[in-house]
């Protein structure tokens, strides 16, 4: 059974104290959950014992079960029963299976799980901790994978491949939490596995996989659960009403774009004008049916006519096209590039090519206002990476990191500097990032920015020289960014000033003795490699800039509104602390600021305020 990569629970630091482990009244193990709070425990439905069912003969929970904090000392078994309307057993065609149960005995709030939206990407390391029924591993055992991409039932699944064939989950582990070994945040549970036993091969090399539901796709069957989950929502569109007109032929482009079809380009940039309301309600609707928080009113396939059993849904090896084969004129919703099909997809419909992959679209943006530094945010938050310290950078971050993400970003042309929002995106795409770039003025200089890059059938060459200078030409805007950015706050931090310097470094490069050949490639690759570095170290600079002055400004409103407490007060009091007032004021709004003392200044007056405002009006004597 392959002992030494089982590792048995007391053995591990983990501090996971929302593993739950759920049985029956009479002691047997029936699966996993996750703590959500005090009351509340999250668990596959197919964990909880079935009822007898109702009048239309659906299953209906059956009686409650006993649920143990196995990561809390000396915590004891309490009742539990499915809430109401929190009870979403498996459909016919295998989605849904969750629940959400309400403790008799409510828990310390504090052992509950740290619940995130993260895309699921591949690669991704994770680990489980489950309940087989061996009696030496009841009080639970660990196991690693990472995860592949979207599978199962219409693809609300993400399929994990186990690190050792002995890993894959068992029964026992179903309602386990599986959780990201780098952020230790909870991104999906357990629901399914599968053992390729009628294969002729040695055990050893049979197929061996396990699956789990992302936590996006949990809270889209079960709402209630969303106030548990931090992280932002993968897509920031407005709705639009289920009957909206649509336009049916970019509703296709957008179906194969965002499924990866074959003759797609990883960036693309289209126009929608103002005023063009069908093809924006088109986007938004098609950007909808690919968030794993899918509305609950959105249409979907019919299923197929067989329903499954319960249990083991493997995807089929021999439904999975050759490479490069290019998907049908009217592709199931899953039979893409991107995700091979699986049997137990949906029927070829005649509207199924409209409707994208479900989870085929990662992060959609409005960036209309926004600054790189925020979009930046989204994204690092997306990928689950956070900035090290006061002073990180979400660019800089997303600039040493791989980005497997598939984005829209509409209104590029209204972000706060379109120009540097696609430079941005150009190193998105370096990082591994598929993009739809959407604008609103056919003229503006950001549409052909992004039409130059986006361009396949230009001279790869002439291309990547063109890329370079634009990429200079951003660099010597962002150098003019940080000074100003800079110079509000003190003490002053240096700004590199190498666009200059590049622009000749650029010349002597086009003409080098051998373009085209071997060395001119190998320095214009190694000149590229500097330009992205010098470019990473402004946006450092900018970053580290408007965290200081995002700090500013929240100084300069704490000491409005110790003002206006002020106010309120006696004159001889407002005037007692007026020099201190005026201090702080004045650093403040001094350029450059010196933050540390503008802060002290502000600390001093503050506490000057509530001295006075913790004595009886005028001063007087009580």
């Amino acid at each position: 059974m392959g002992e030494e990569t089982e590792v048995p629970v007391n053995t591990e630091v983990r501090g996971e104290t929302w593993r739950v482990r759920i049985s029956t009244s009479g002691g047997d193990v029936l699966g996993a959950g996750i703590l959500l709070a005090a009351d509340a425990v999250l668990t596959c439905a197919h964990v909880i014992p079935s009822g007898p069912g109702d009048l239309n003969g659906h299953a209906v929970p059956g009686a409650e079960v006993l649920v143990e904090l196995v990561g809390v000392p000396g915590a004891r078994p309490v009742p539990a029963r499915v809430a109401d309307g929190c009870w979403v057993p498996e459909l016919a065609d295998s989605r849904g299976d969750v629940a959400l149960l309400t403790l008799a005995e409510p828990q310390d709030a504090r052992h509950a799980a740290p619940l995130h939206r993260v895309a699921p990407t591949r690669g991704r390391s994770v680990w489980m901790c489950g309940f087989p029924s061996t009696r030496e591993l009841q009080d639970g055992v660990w196991f690693r994978a990472t995860l592949a991409g979207p599978s199962g039932p219409r693809g609300e699944w993400v399929q994990m491949f186990p690190l050792t064939p002995e890993e894959t989950v068992r029964p026992g582990f179903s309602g386990a939490a599986v959780t990201d070994a780098e952020t230790h945040r909870v991104l999906g549970m357990v629901v399914s596995r599968y053992d390729d036993r009628s294969s002729a091969a040695p055990a050893s090399r049979r197929l061996h996989l396990s699956y789990m539901i992302p936590i996006e796709t949990v809270v889209r069957h079960l709402p209630a659960i969303d106030r548990y989950v931090s992280g932002g929502r993968g897509n920031g569109l407005p709705s639009v009403p289920r009957g909206a007109a649509r336009d049916r032929e970019f509703a296709r482009w957008l179906a194969r774009w965002f499924a990866a079809a074959e003759g797609t380009r990883q960036v693309e940039a289209i126009v929608i004008k103002k005023g063009e309301a069908v093809r924006a309600a088109t986007l938004s609707r098609a950007v909808a049916l690919a968030d794993r928080e899918l509305p609950a009113d959105a249409p979907l396939p019919a299923p197929r006519g067989a329903p499954l059993p319960v249990g083991i849904h493997p995807p089929s090896p021999t439904h999975v096209p050759p490479p490069g084969t290019p998907p049908p004129a009217a592709a199931p919703r899953n039979g893409t590039a991107r995700r091979p099909p699986s049997p137990y997809g949906p029927p070829e419909e005649p509207d199924d090519d409209l409707l994208p992959p479900v989870g085929s679209v990662d992060l959609a943006l409005d960036v209309s206002g926004e600054s790189v530094a925020g979009i930046a945010g989204r994204v690092a938050d997306r990928l689950g990476l956070s900035p090290a310290g006061d002073d990180g950078s979400a660019v800089g971050l997303l600039g040493a990191a791989a980005v497997p993400l598939t984005i829209v970003a509409e209104g590029v042309d209204y972000a706060a500097d379109p120009l540097a929002l696609v430079e941005f995106t150009d190193l998105l795409a370096a990082r591994g990032a598929r993009l739809l770039l959407v604008f609103r003025n056919p003229e503006s200089q950001s549409l052909e920015l992004a039409l130059r890059m986006a361009d396949p059938g230009k001279d790869e060459t002439a291309a990547r020289l063109d890329r370079v200078r634009d990429r200079i030409d951003h660099i010597a805007r962002r150098e003019r960014t940080a000074h100003d950015r800079t110079a509000l706050i003190s003490p002053v931090r240096p700004v590199p000033q190498r666009a200059a310097a590049l622009r000749l470094d650029l010349t002597a490069l086009r003409r080098h003795p051998e373009p085209g050949g071997a060395r001119f490639l190998a320095d214009l690759g190694a000149f590229e490699s500097t330009v992205e570095s010098e470019l990473l170290r402004v946006e450092e600079v900018i970053g580290v800039a408007e965290t200081q002055i995002a700090r500013r400004n929240e100084l300069r409103g704490r000491l409005e509104a110790f003002f206006a407490l002020l106010a309120a007060r006696s004159l001889e009091e407002e005037r007692a602390a007026a020099p201190l007032y005026r201090s702080a004021h004045n650093l403040l709004h001094r350029a450059p600021c010196e933050l540390a003392e503008a802060e002290r200044a502000v600390e001093r007056f503050a506490e000057a305020v509530r001295h006075h405002t913790h004595r009886p009006r005028g001063g007087d004597a009580s």
